[in-house]
């Protein structure tokens, strides 16, 4: 049961990994376009150079001058040639977006209008009014929304168990005040999480159908999509729990036929994978786990 609830987590994380991975590069385009249409020089329409006419914080700045600086003794010097923005933006990491929110001046001291620059990142949202972009709520709830799919990716990639999570927290950002509040504790069952990860699928989802309506269609049609949902269903993590671990045919030593059809015959019977090898070179995979 222990092995098959990691081998379901790989899986499941696995899928997940790739949704959030083309959030990750809609979420960046947008940003990319919809900033370079107001601020740049260097570059060409829709891909300017906004990241140097804009007033970054300390870290997102920092985070730039890795990509188009190189360090040489105590100085950092210009790269040559000089990275493309294309070449900058798609160098930087998913964690750069949700602060880029924080941004409130340019280098000339001219306020940004969010109100404007969102309606351009997210074409598919149901709220089409600048004003409503204008206001501070409204931000945080996004930035709560993207920060989420960041931390979902970082558990993943640190390979850690996707289904132990903590408590829902309300979207939005912990401010003097303004405290984020519970919604719902952390999972205690199988059922409870399995809710949970649905819940936070649709966000992720959603967020993509906010940025990009139609790669969305694209992907709400596609297999990842379909295995995400079955993967989701507690029959799903039920049948991986069951499953007999992985026996092994390995050709090299196989002694006759006889051998080969019992073997086969009984991983059929018990929903048992098979990993097909031909001394240590990998064949092949049989299974009748869940898709």
């Amino acid at each position: 049961a222990a092995l098959g609830l990691y081998q379901w987590n790989d899986d499941l994380s696995s899928v997940l990994f790739r949704t959030i991975s083309l959030v990750e590069v809609v979420l960046r385009n947008r940003f990319h376009n919809a900033m370079s249409l107001r601020y740049g020089v260097i570059g060409s329409h829709g891909s300017r150079d906004w990241y140097a006419h804009v007033h970054l914080g300390a870290h997102s700045r920092a985070k730039i001058m890795d990509i188009t600086h190189v360090k040489k003794g105590q100085h950092m010097r210009p790269r040559k040639p000089v990275p493309s923005p294309d070449d900058v933006v798609s160098s930087l990491t998913f964690g750069f977006w949700p602060h880029l929110l924080d941004l409130k001046r340019d280098l000339n001291n001219n306020p940004l209008d969010w109100g404007v620059i969102l309606l351009d990142v997210l074409p598919g949202h149901r709220q089409r009014q600048a004003d409503h972009w204008r206001k501070t709520n409204p931000r945080d709830a996004l930035f709560a929304r993207l920060d989420l799919c960041n931390e979902l990716r970082n558990r993943i990639a640190h390979h850690e168990p996707i289904w132990k999570l903590g408590p829902l927290l309300s979207e939005s950002r912990p401010r003097s005040h303004v405290q984020r509040t519970i919604q719902a504790p952390a999972p205690t069952t199988p059922t409870d999480a399995l809710a949970r990860l649905q819940l936070l699928y649709g966000r992720v989802t959603e967020l993509l159908v906010w940025l990009e309506p139609d790669v969305a269609a694209q992907h709400i049609s596609s297999e990842t999509h379909l295995r995400c949902l079955n993967l989701l269903q507690p029959e799903t993590l039920r049948a991986y729990q069951q499953a007999l671990p992985f026996a092994e045919i390995d050709l090299a030593t196989l002694r006759n036929l006889r051998t080969l059809r019992k073997t086969l015959r009984y991983a059929a019977r018990h929903k048992q994978p098979v990993l097909i090898k031909d001394g240590s070179r990998l064949i092949g995979l049989l299974t009748s786990a869940p898709p």
